[in-house]
C-alpha cells in the first residue's frame, strides 16, 4: 500500500513538471507584448494622494504637447528663437510674479545685427532694455574688447540708467514692521570703466571704476505712505540721494553645466568694494561680498540637491554713512531687477541691513520628461537675516520660509517656474520664467 501511494505521488510530480515544460516551451517566433501596454495603477490610498498633483499637472501637459507635436509649434518657436539671436536680438520675459509686474525687455547684440561678428569676433557693442509697466525702466550699453592681443585681458565702457517707480522701505534691521511701510521712486544713472582678465572660460578676475548718480523721490501707493515723512525722524542716510564714487574688484569662478538650469558643478563670487559720496553725499563704507553655490547630483541627474550661500557686510569709514537703497536686503524670488536676494516667503525687498547671511537649499526631482522637455519639482527651504556690525549678527533673528514648486524646462532653459512659499509674514507666490539660482 505504500509503495501505491509512493509510486502515484512520484507520476503525479513528474507529470506536473512535463505538463508545466512542455507549456513553457519557448517560441522565439511570437511577439513580444500580446496585449498594449498600460501602466499600473496605484492600489496605496497614499501614493494615490500623492500622485494626484502630478496628475493633475500631467493630463494637461500631455494634452499640449500633443497638440504642439501636430502643429510643430515647439520646432517653430525654437527656430525663431534661434533666428532671433544669431541676427543679435534676444528678446525675453523676465518675471511674473503675484507680488509685481511682470517684465520684459531684449538684449541687443550690435556686432551680430550689423554682421561684423566674423571681422570682430572680440569686440564688445551690446545694449539692454527691459521694462515692467508701471514699476521700472532700465536700458543700458557697453562697449569694448575682449582677448586684447589674443590675451586674457578684456575692457569695456558701461552705461545704464534705470527708473523703478514703486519701491518699498519697511525700515533697517531684523525686526522691522511692514506696517511702517513706505514707498519711493529711485533713479539711478551709471557710468563705469571696467577691466580685468579672463584667465580660462570659467575663471574671470575684473575691475571697475564708476560713478552713481542717484534721485530719490516720494511716491505714495498701495496704501504706503511717503518714505520722507514716515521715516522722517529715524536720520534714514541717502534719504535725499546721492552722487558715489566706487571702486570694485570682482573674482568670478563657473563650472556649471547650465546657467539657467544647473545639475553640477558650482560658482564663486567675491567681491570688494569701496564707495565715497561726492558733493553733499556723506557715504564712505566698503562692502566684502561672497556669494557661492554647489549642485550635486543624488545618484543620478534627475535628482539635484541645490545648496546656495549668499553674505553681505558693509562697514562704514571716518565717520561715513551707507545709503538706504544700497543696504544687503531680503526678500522675494531673486526676481529681475535682481536687488533683494531670494527669500522667499516675504514680500520683495522686505528687510535691509547693513549686513546679511543666506542659506538656500532646493531639492529638484524630474518628475515627468518629453524629448528635450522636463518637469522638476522643487522643495526648499530659505533661511536669512540682516544685521547690524558683525557683533550684531544673532541666530534667534534668522527668518525661515519654505515651500514647493515646479520648474519646465527645454533643453536646461527654463520657460516657466512656478513657487508657493510659506514665512511668518504669510504665503507667497512666484510664476517667473527662471530660477533664483
Amino acid at each position: 500500500m505504500k509503495k501505491t501511494a509512493l509510486f502515484l505521488c512520484l507520476s503525479f510530480f513528474f507529470f506536473s513538471v512535463f505538463a508545466y515544460a512542455e507549456d513553457k516551451k519557448e517560441d522565439f517566433y511570437k511577439p513580444v507584448y500580446e496585449k498594449p501596454l498600460k501602466t499600473s495603477s496605484l492600489k496605496d490610498p497614499v501614493s494615490r494622494v500623492l500622485a494626484f498633483p502630478f496628475e493633475l499637472i500631467k493630463w494637461p501637459l500631455d494634452k499640449a504637447l500633443v497638440f504642439m507635436e501636430k502643429k510643430r509649434l515647439d520646432r517653430k518657436a525654437i527656430w525663431l528663437y534661434e533666428k532671433s539671436v544669431e541676427y543679435g536680438v534676444t528678446p525675453r520675459v523676465d518675471s511674473l510674479n503675484f507680488n509685481g509686474i511682470p517684465s520684459y525687455g531684449a538684449d541687443f547684440d550690435f556686432v551680430r545685427i550689423f554682421r561684423q561678428k566674423e571681422m570682430y569676433p572680440d569686440l564688445i557693442a551690446k545694449g539692454w532694455i527691459n521694462h515692467g509697466p508701471a514699476v521700472y525702466f532700465q536700458t543700458g550699453a557697453e562697449f569694448g574688447k575682449q582677448r586684447i592681443a589674443d590675451t586674457g585681458f578684456h575692457v569695456s565702457e558701461f552705461f545704464q540708467y534705470e527708473n523703478r517707480r514703486n519701491e518699498t522701505f519697511y525700515g533697517i534691521g531684523p525686526y522691522s514692521s511692514r506696517g511702517d511701510s513706505a514707498s519711493y521712486i529711485i533713479e539711478r544713472t551709471t557710468l563705469a570703466t571696467r577691466a580685468g582678465y579672463e584667465f580660462s572660460p570659467t575663471l574671470d578676475l575684473t575691475s571697475q571704476f564708476g560713478y552713481d548718480h542717484v534721485n530719490i523721490k516720494n511716491r505714495s501707493h498701495g496704501g504706503k505712505g511717503n518714505i520722507t515723512e514716515v521715516f522722517a525722524r529715524d536720520n534714514i542716510p541717502g534719504l535725499y540721494g546721492d552722487d558715489l564714487l566706487s571702486y570694485s574688484l570682482s573674482l568670478k569662478r563657473d563650472t556649471r553645466d547650465s546657467k539657467s538650469s544647473a545639475t553640477q558643478g558650482s560658482y564663486q563670487k567675491l567681491i570688494f568694494k569701496y564707495t565715497d559720496g561726492v558733493q553733499s553725499s556723506k557715504a564712505q563704507y566698503f562692502t566684502y561680498q561672497v556669494d557661492a553655490a554647489k549642485y550635486f547630483q543624488l545618484a543620478s541627474p534627475r535628482r539635484v540637491l541645490a545648496a546656495r550661500l549668499f553674505a553681505e557686510h558693509n562697514q562704514t569709514i571716518n565717520r561715513g554713512d551707507m545709503p538706504f537703497y544700497n543696504m544687503a536686503k531680503l526678500g522675494g524670488s531673486g526676481t529681475f531687477p535682481y536687488v533683494s536676494q531670494t527669500s522667499r516667503g516675504y514680500v520683495y525687498d522686505r528687510f535691509y541691513g547693513q549686513s546679511t547671511v543666506l542659506l538656500n537649499l532646493e531639492y529638484r526631482y524630474t518628475i515627468w520628461q518629453y524629448r528635450e522637455f522636463q518637469l522638476d519639482t522643487v522643495f526648499f527651504v530659505d533661511e536669512g537675516q540682516v544685521f547690524g556690525n558683525l557683533g550684531k549678527f544673532n541666530f534667534s533673528h534668522f527668518r525661515e520660509s519654505y515651500g514647493m514648486g515646479f520648474n519646465l524646462n527645454y533643453s536646461k532653459l527654463v520657460l516657466l517656474s512656478f513657487d508657493v512659499a510659506h514665512g511668518d509674514e504669510g504665503t507667497q507666490f512666484y510664476i517667473e520664467n527662471k530660477i533664483p539660482f
